[in-house]
């Protein structure tokens, strides 16, 4: 995964884990390119890095594991007096 390390983006990729990060605007295009060419070079990095995401957003944002989340906030809202 590629992206830009600005706003919500940070929150999904860890650079160097999950994917590849680049600044913003002009200053990032060099780094987008490299960032391209290294990951199209490193195949097996770029299939653990693609885990390593996917596994990410399954545990953190996939519906069902947010209602549990869910639940145990409201069981522990209940439990404080």
């Amino acid at each position: 995964v590629l992206g830009t390390d600005a706003g919500g983006t940070r929150q999904l990729i860890e650079h160097n884990v999950t994917g590849l990060l680049h600044p913003l605007g002009q200053d990032g295009v060099q780094a987008l390119a490299d960032n391209l060419e290294f990951l199209l070079h490193n195949p097996s990095i770029r299939a653990a890095m693609g885990a390593k995401g996917r596994n990410k957003v399954m545990n953190l944002f996939l519906k069902n594991h947010m209602y549990q989340r869910l639940a145990v906030a409201f069981r522990r809202s209940m439990k404080v007096k």
